[in-house]
């Protein structure tokens, strides 16, 4: 994971990767097949570490706080070690989907969800369809860009506390004190 950590989409191949692995080329073209299989699955689990969250969860079944404590935690989850290259990669194929078909739209789908999740638990909050649909999109935009600037400074302490700060605004914002 090292490798795929530093290596832009663009450059990515399985030369470039079994150098990195000290194993031979022939390995990763009899499992993945073709270049942009490997890719596919490389971004399939960057996606899977950052849906984990939603993963068999009825987030329309939340009050308020059960919410802001489930989001909060996602977003920590997010925010991981571990995770940290998938959101790199997710945020590096996200930018290249509309004008690289290959790439699918994989990260533009789960985004997407991301908004949905959060405007179906609006409008069971109460909140009017299309206003709910806003609010989705401040929600799910707004923690995007606070994990982009985590990608760039670095600074995760800083990252939560901003987040923390700006949900308890949206949540009032959202639904009143």
């Amino acid at each position: 994971m090292e490798h795929v950590a530093t290596e832009p989409l663009s450059r990515m191949t399985f030369r470039s990767l079994a150098n990195a692995l000290g194993v031979s080329t022939y390995s990763f073209v009899y499992h993945f097949g073709s270049r942009q299989e490997m890719i596919d699955a490389i971004l399939e689990e960057g996606v899977r570490q950052q849906n984990e969250s939603q993963t068999g969860v009825d987030v329309t079944a939340f009050d308020r706080e059960q919410f802001r404590d489930w989001y909060r935690q996602a977003f920590r989850h997010s925010l991981r070690e571990a995770n940290r290259t998938g959101l790199r990669l997710q945020f590096e194929a996200g930018v290249l989907e509309p004008i690289e078909p290959d790439l699918g739209k994989r990260i533009t789908t789960a985004f997407t969800a991301w908004r949905e999740t959060v405007r179906s638990w609006l409008k069971k909050q109460g909140v009017e369809g299309r206003r709910a649909g806003v609010l989705a999109h401040w929600l799910v935009d707004s923690a995007a860009g606070l994990q982009f600037g985590y990608l760039l400074a670095g600074d995760r302490a800083a990252t939560v506390s901003a987040f923390d700060l700006f949900l308890d605004a949206y949540l009032r914002e959202a639904l009143g004190d």
